[in-house]
């Protein structure tokens, strides 16, 4: 089962998403995390209604449908514990909304770890291998996305994700443009 856009019943994808948080969370070393649980449902019912894509999430790519979550997920910031500097460093503690950022990332690289992409002449390809980022670039993503929204952010973060994929995939992109 994928964490979130899972078919059926939306109450998979709570289920799914709490419980990754809930272990992302111990896998750090932080425990007794507060979580709005009704904003997680409103976060993945909310992401579901008003998909910005003309032929909504049936149609869309696995990059608009994380975009879409991690822009949601950030705006409406469902962790209320802060993450400690013991457990993500310095750098990271101390950037506003660190932890829903953080947790946002992650749940989208695993999403797309073993996705499938789609295109126009019926080929599916699986993105095979992990993103991966210098310690340096995470930082600086994670703050860069800490006041991130769908409206504002949400095309931004689906095309950003997209070249994140292919720096790790090059074999995925498709033809290059010479600019």
């Amino acid at each position: 089962m994928r964490i979130i856009y899972n078919d059926g019943d939306i109450n998979n994808d709570v289920i799914g998403l709490l419980q990754y948080i809930n272990d992302f969370t111990k896998n750090i070393g932080v425990k007794g995390v507060i979580i709005d649980d009704q904003t997680i449902y409103s976060i993945l019912n909310g992401m579901r209604s008003d998909f910005p894509h003309v032929g909504g999430i049936d149609k869309s790519s696995v990059f608009k449908k994380m975009g879409n979550f991690l822009t949601y997920f950030i705006a409406q910031s469902p962790i209320l514990s802060v993450f400690p500097s013991a457990a993500v460093g310095e750098d990271l503690a101390n950037i506003r909304n660190h932890q829903n950022v953080i947790v946002g990332l992650h749940v989208v690289f695993d999403n797309l770890h073993g996705a499938s992409i789609g295109r126009e002449d019926g080929r599916h390809l699986t993105i095979s291998n992990r993103v991966e980022l210098s310690k340096h670039s995470y930082v600086d993503l994670v703050d860069a996305l800490k006041d991130a929204t769908p409206s504002s952010h949400f095309r931004l973060v689906t095309v950003l994700l997209e070249q994140l994929v292919y720096k790790s995939n090059p074999d995925l992109q498709y033809e290059m443009l010479d600019l």
